[in-house]
């Protein structure tokens, strides 16, 4: 339920990335889309592939490595860093970030208080 959120997160995200990456990322997701056939050997588009086969196809460019095995790399980064920054995971893992830095601040607060004596 949250995989529209996430993705519009990481969308928001693009506009920060460096220039060039920022630049070539809309050819390097055309050729992810079109290049399916000639990974897979079959006449599908990214986009019309089953999970199993998309998920196939992604591993492949992955383990080839090269420009291609890089974008999806950074795809997965930026879709994880993402997911885990949502509310509803960070609740569900019971994570509360603000509540750790508040709690660890008290605590060195404390430490050098007590070193400046």
């Amino acid at each position: 339920p949250i995989d529209g959120e996430v993705l519009d997160a990481v969308v928001a995200f693009f506009p920060h990335l460096p220039a060039p990456m920022r630049l070539t990322f809309p050819l390097g997701l055309r050729l992810l889309e079109l290049g399916a056939p000639m990974v897979l050997r079959r006449p599908l588009r990214f986009s019309g592939l089953s999970p199993d086969d998309g998920r196939a196809y992604l591993e492949r460019l992955h383990a080839k490595g090269g420009p291609l095995g890089a974008l999806v790399l950074g795809l997965r980064a930026l879709i994880l860093m993402n997911f885990y920054q949502h509310p509803t995971v960070l609740a569900a893992l019971e994570i509360d970030w603000a509540g750790r830095a508040t709690a660890l601040t008290a605590r060195r607060a404390a430490l050098l208080e007590g070193t400046s004596s």
